[in-house]
């Protein structure tokens, strides 16, 4: 979800997650992170990072919600999203990571 609403992203096709809190970054599929990529607008300068919204992962009920500062690398170099892509086939897959944030 982004601001609470639902972007259908994982739709069709079953994602799964797994937990892993030793990863520093959130993974998910190379199709679903260029969605977020392209939605979230994150500049690269930190420029919008105050205006940015709550990321979140529908999980059945439930939203898990990320402010920026969780979701967000910000460093000297400038922001990026701190979600890399991961293809897993099914049956295992799709699946998403999540890492420190969480």
């Amino acid at each position: 979800t982004i601001k609470n609403k639902k972007q259908g992203l994982c739709k069709d096709k079953h994602c799964q997650v797994a937990v892993d809190t030793g990863t520093s970054l959130m993974a998910g599929p190379t199709d679903i992170v260029n969605a977020l990529v392209d939605r979230l607008h994150v500049a690269s300068d930190c420029s919008n990072f105050d205006t940015l919204p709550v990321l979140g992962f529908q999980l059945s009920d439930h939203i898990l919600n990320l402010r920026a500062e969780e979701y967000v690398d910000r460093g000297e170099d400038g922001c990026s999203l701190a979600l890399m892509t991961l293809d897993i086939p099914p049956p295992k897959g799709p699946l998403f990571i999540f890492g420190d944030p969480f």
